[in-house]
């Protein structure tokens, strides 16, 4: 097996479909009049095998990707690398987006707000943000690194738990609707967090033994590097609630899903329900009654993919009392029975990563 040095020499070479998509870039910008000549003559069998699209040929194109979009689907952080000379297509997805320049440059439009991003950046894109990413050199390397939001709170309980930007920035996407597009690191001088960085890629692309939860505990150390520098950090937008204590009532439901009520709420941070209800309300864009049943359907979710538990059992774990009744929500909610999501999702394992777009109508 090659070391990490090698590996990082062996991605500057071009591979195959960036060659393709380099050579499309450079008529499309040398000589525009010989595109309708060269796109005529492309092999359409060819590029619908290997994934490859450009917006001047009519392809279905995924708009939207879903956490069944990392390849194997029990796996909780994933490490690709974006392919140079790609066209830029406009797209959301479920997950947390971690783009982390190598080398080189990049352009990262978020929203309609154009963002370049040099050597050593990190831009950490939220679940659900439109945005288009455009690498158009060979000396440009730029990773992204995919984190489930399903499973996040799980993986990285602990770390964000004050008020710094990057905490804000997580915790406003998990506990609330109130979110902020995207949250930059930069400071290419950080050279702890840049090894650390590079070996969480180097973990991701030997996937030797144990690798799953070695990338999960790289990735909690890259994390508690950068809450170390929040001079480096610019958010998109005021991550400042108009009620600060709004984050901790947040965590509390979150952490109490499976006993807490509304009354128990109010008296505990000492508010009437009414009020605790309109706060809620106010700062979140919707009631305590759906942030709780959404809690309690992610957890479900996850332990209908992760676990072997039976449907009653999760349905009690989660804090039901009544099977006819979670099944009956699940179903409203998600679009099919715990048994169907779980069966849908097992037969996920062999549909190619780059066709899971829209195949589940999972929560999010």
């Amino acid at each position: 097996m090659y070391g990490m040095d090698e590996f990082f020499e062996s991605v500057k070479e071009l591979n195959e479909e960036e060659l393709f998509y380099k050579e499309y870039y450079r008529i499309k910008k040398e000589s525009p009049e010989k595109l309708g000549e060269y796109l005529e003559m492309l092999d359409r069998e060819m590029m619908q095998e290997k994934g490859l699209w450009l917006p001047e040929i009519r392809q279905t194109s995924a708009s939207y990707f879903t956490e069944y979009f990392v390849e194997d689907i029990r796996k909780n952080v994933e490490i690709s690398i974006h392919n140079r000379y790609t066209p830029l297509f406009l797209h959301k997805h479920a997950f947390f987006e971690m783009v982390y320049v190598y080398s080189g440059q990049c352009e990262n439009t978020i929203d309609g707000n154009k963002i370049v991003m040099n050597k050593g950046d990190i831009c950490i894109i939220a679940p659900d943000v439109s945005h288009t990413m455009g690498v158009f050199d060979d000396d440009s390397i730029v990773f992204n690194i995919i984190i489930r939001r399903s499973t996040f709170r799980e993986i990285f309980e602990g770390i964000f738990i004050d008020d710094t930007a990057l905490s804000l920035f997580f915790n406003r996407i998990l506990y609330s609707n109130t979110t902020n597009s995207h949250i930059l690191f930069v400071s290419e001088d950080y050279e702890s967090l840049h090894s650390i960085i590079k070996f969480l890629i180097w973990e991701g692309s030997k996937k030797e033994k144990y690798y799953k939860p070695a990338m999960e505990n790289l990735l909690r150390t890259v994390f508690c590097l950068m809450l170390r520098r929040q001079e480096c950090m610019v958010v998109s937008s005021s991550l400042i609630t108009e009620d600060p204590e709004i984050l901790h009532i947040l965590r509390y439901i979150q952490d109490n899903y499976k006993t807490v009520n509304l009354n128990d709420l109010s008296d505990k941070f000492k508010y009437s329900p009414d009020y605790m209800g309109k706060l809620i309300k106010k700062n979140t864009g919707t009631t305590f009654i759906k942030i709780l049943r959404d809690i309690k359907f992610k957890k479900a979710c996850n332990m209908l993919l992760n676990t072997n538990l039976n449907v009653i059992d999760i349905c009690y774990e989660v804090g039901y009392e009544s099977v006819e009744y979670f099944t009956r929500s699940f179903k409203k909610l998600c679009g099919m029975t715990p048994t169907e999501y779980r069966k849908q999702a097992s037969n996920l394992k062999n549909i190619p990563p780059s066709q899971r777009s829209i195949e589940l109508n999972t929560i999010t």
